[in-house]
């Protein structure tokens, strides 16, 4: 059955770890280091799969993410530099079971992460207290667990929207990755803040509808979850006239959707809908040009 029943009923119960990510490294331009990095994967994989990240039982079922992790640099004292593309999903469903297929939730390529790994060192969780290497996997893991909570309720995910921020917001200013620059770049600030802010409201409303609303109904009722999708599209263009045009949110979000758009609508009747597309994620135009030719 869909997830949200199991959010509404079992709220107050507490379960196992609800993520299971499977964590890939590439230490090739590093490899004099290979030995110190040995364990590295499996300490990553365990430090996030062993963890409550929400009170919730979730029937068993749980949240799957990958994280691709490159390392660009060392240093004889334990010290790292890498770039990292973190992803999660969520199946898609047809009533109330799983259709087979999957969406995207999450597609971001984070390319400013240091931190100091010791080879044999436990790594423990401590939100209270900042950690390079444990924060980044923590901002990340409720940043997945969000937007996963956004899809099923709408706005259910801000409790873990706050901790992500809460994270973003104790990391020091000198700390990379962590600044609070604003601009076209990626920013792990300013995507939380963007989530967070009201005037985006809309926006978290709008994920409800595509996901809940949209993709879990086209299946058994494809008139309904096309208007939610297309309701939610139009909340975009809305907010788009007024909030910054570079808005890291926006594009977070067509970043992992826009080939699932190209395709979801190739059985929509109404070929116009990629100028709709188009005006709201003019980056992958080129997508939905051939998405409406193959249509």
């Amino acid at each position: 059955m869909r997830r949200l029943f199991f959010l509404l009923i079992f709220t107050t119960t507490y379960g196992f770890s609800q993520i299971e990510c499977d964590v890939t490294i590439n230490y090739q331009s590093v490899s004099y280091a290979s030995d110190r990095l040995q364990n590295f994967k499996n300490d990553i994989e365990n430090y996030i799969n062993s963890q409550r990240w929400t009170t919730d039982n979730l029937n068993g079922e749980k949240i799957k993410c990958t994280i691709n992790i490159f390392f660009t640099a060392a240093s004889d004292d334990n010290k790292y530099s890498a770039q990292a593309f973190i992803g999660s999903q969520r199946p898609i469903y047809a009533g109330n079971d799983p259709s087979g297929k999957n969406t995207s939730m999450v597609r971001i390529f984070d390319d400013k992460w240091d931190f100091t790994y010791v080879k044999g060192q436990p790594l423990y969780r401590d939100e209270t207290q900042y950690d390079p290497l444990t924060d980044f996997l923590d901002f990340y893991m409720y940043l997945i667990v969000g937007f996963d909570y956004d899809s099923y309720e709408s706005s259910s995910g801000t409790p873990f929207f706050q901790k992500a921020y809460t994270m973003a917001n104790q990391a020091p200013s000198s700390a990379t990755g962590w600044d609070r620059a604003t601009g076209s770049a990626y920013s792990k600030y300013g995507l939380i803040e963007e989530i967070l802010n009201p005037k985006n409201q809309p926006f978290r409303h709008g994920f409800y509808l595509y996901h809940y609303k949209g993709l879990d109904l086209l299946a058994t009722k494809p008139d309904k979850g096309y208007e939610n999708i297309i309701e939610m599209l139009k909340n975009i263009a809305q907010l788009k006239k007024t909030s910054n045009p570079r808005s890291i949110l926006f594009k977070t979000f067509f970043e992992a959707k826009y080939q699932e758009l190209a395709e979801v609508f190739k059985g929509y009747n109404d070929s116009n809908i990629y100028q709709l597309l188009i005006s709201v994620d003019q980056a992958h135009q080129a997508a939905y040009d051939e998405a409406l030719k193959n249509k």
